[in-house]
């Protein structure tokens, strides 16, 4: 439902780059393996990459809700992991489709919707998908050497899609340690396999391997103090709820401690079906490891990686493994676990909850349309008129290292909507459709420096515009345009007339005019609703109709 009602079919962030770059070869005829596995950041992201590809050509476009209704379907078919996981570890019921709903409550957070609303979305996904598929390999009854086999594909899999994904390789180590079933020399031999499958692999992925150079170098770890390790590696953990970085350290330490008294209390009687639920939940842990590494150079406690709602679909799985334990534990008639149970889903549920209050999140949602909306009629425009920052939203400067992405986004745009796979691509002429009321320009103020206040409402056949267009007529009567605005300012006098929907119909900016038409007359302004998803233009009423 949210990626019907809000995702907007626009490729954001490093989508302009993977897999812009790999879409666009292969329309031209130009892909090759080394396009495809070419290193982005720290990843090669080979299986991803291959994923969009493959859309792209079934669909005969780039299409970015294709890929988001994509990595929903991908998200279901890891509950169905989790499920058959699940069902061999108890056989009740209600109890599995409790964890179940635990588990998608919390991988389906609404406060990580962002991440939901991005095409590229699977690719973290992957890795978590091999985890637990590993995990369902380890117990099911097969030859051990296929086992290894399989967990190595799995692995290869994980490590091809994401950075993090090498994390698996480490973590599928301990279902062959835990193996109970074989012998000492059988186990030995396939830690040799596993090992030596690993080493090939990595050889291939750090092959022409190159330090992203805006990215800090692991070894720059041993400049953090203790303290803001330890912060860090806890908020990281804790980050299942997004963005509360002194409440994700409480919870993150909450969380491992958990986890740390159960294994503790069960380390001498651990049976296999508790084994793979506290492997799935170091899996987490390892990320966090990982990532303070990797991250915690480049954060600042004002803007800390930890908190990024990224990484809150890797975070699931430690308060699911602590769950799963916590109710097996109390079918086996070991009630001093209950309150315990009890306490800690009462936690989790009261911060999830909070953290998902309705209006606070129907906010959000609404604020990331808009925002993408704007951005792509922006690039969809740039033909008549060039507006940098706005065109910056699709891939932000963060600092000056960054600000080719403005030239890569343009670029990657025109070659993209020449070749007809990105819909419905650029603008090249102007489609007014005439009839009907779409709007007004309520107010044109006159500031200082020759800027303008100006102000007004627009709306489209459906929803409130996308974007927009001031423009003059020049003396040929061809359609100039002096600026593009954002919209999504409320207007109740708006939603009066018309229904709840066009609430946020309201628009303003202020404009230099008088910079541009030297002879401006406020009567010769005109403005028009744009609709980006059909590359229309619709009139607004000025102040003097």
């Amino acid at each position: 439902m949210v990626v019907y009602l809000y995702s907007v079919n626009i490729p954001i962030l490093d989508q302009w780059t993977i897999p812009g770059e790999q879409i666009e070869a292969f329309f031209k005829n130009e892909l090759s393996f080394e396009t495809l596995s070419k290193q982005h950041n720290e990843s090669r992201k080979l299986i991803p990459n291959l994923i969009f590809v493959i859309i792209s050509y079934i669909l005969k476009e780039w299409n970015v809700k294709a890929e988001m209704i994509i990595g929903l379907h991908f998200a279901f078919f890891m509950s169905l992991i989790i499920y058959l996981l699940l069902l061999l570890t108890n056989k009740s019921f209600y109890k599995n489709l409790f964890l179940l709903i635990f588990y998608d409550f919390l991988l389906l957070s609404p406060s990580s919707f962002s991440r939901w609303l991005r095409g590229i979305t699977i690719h973290r996904l992957i890795p978590d998908a091999c985890i637990i598929i590993n995990a369902l390999i380890f117990r099911l009854n097969i030859n051990q050497k296929l086992k290894v086999w399989m967990y190595s594909f799995f692995c290869a899999v994980s490590q091809y899609s994401f950075s993090g994904g090498i994390v698996t390789w480490a973590v599928s180590l301990l279902f062959i340690i835990f193996n109970n079933k074989i012998s000492f020399n059988e186990k030995f031999k396939s830690l040799g396999l596993f090992i030596g499958l690993f080493t090939v692999s990595s050889i291939f992925y750090f092959k022409s391997y190159i330090q992203p150079y805006h990215h800090t170098k692991p070894s720059e770890i041993i400049n953090s103090s203790w303290q803001d390790i330890i912060s860090y590696f806890l908020a990281f953990l804790g980050n299942i709820l997004g963005q509360f970085y002194e409440l994700d350290v409480f919870l993150g330490l909450a969380l491992l401690i958990t986890f740390i008294v159960l294994l503790i209390l069960n380390l001498k009687f651990i049976k296999e079906e508790i084994i793979v639920w506290f492997i799935i939940g170091s899996y987490t842990i390892a990320l966090g490891i990982v990532n303070t590494i990797t991250r915690l150079p480049m954060s600042s406690y004002a803007s800390s990686h930890a908190s990024r709602v990224d990484y809150i679909l890797h975070l699931v799985y430690l308060p699911l493994s602590i769950m799963v334990i916590l109710l097996y534990l109390i079918e086996y008639n070991k009630q001093n676990f209950k309150n315990l149970s009890f306490y800690f889903l009462g936690i989790v549920t009261a911060l999830y909850i909070h953290k998902n209050y309705p209006t606070k999140i129907l906010h959000q949602l609404q604020e990331w349309q808009y925002n993408y909306n704007y951005g792509k009629s922006c690039i969809q425009l740039v033909n008549f008129y060039q507006k940098d920052d706005c065109i910056m939203v699709l891939f932000p400067v963060f600092d000056q290292a960054y600000y080719s992405n403005l030239n890569l986004v343009i670029t990657r745009f025109k070659n993209l909507s020449q070749l007809n796979i990105l819909r419905p691509g650029i603008v090249k002429d102007l489609k007014i459709f005439h009839q009907g009321e779409w709007g007004y320009i309520d107010s044109i103020q006159e500031g200082e420096n020759g800027f303008f206040k100006i102000s007004g409402w627009a709306k489209l056949p459906m929803k409130i515009a996308d974007a927009v267009i001031l423009a003059y007529s020049n003396e040929s009567n061809h359609l100039i345009v002096v600026d593009i605005l954002s919209i999504g300012q409320v207007r109740p006098d708006i939603s009066k007339l018309y229904g709840s929907k066009y609430i946020n119909s309201g628009w303003s900016g202020d404009v230099d005019i008088k910079n541009k038409l030297p002879n401006f007359n406020k009567s010769h302004l005109q403005a028009y609703a744009f609709d980006s998803n059909n590359n229309i233009f619709y009139p607004l009423k000025n102040l003097y109709e």
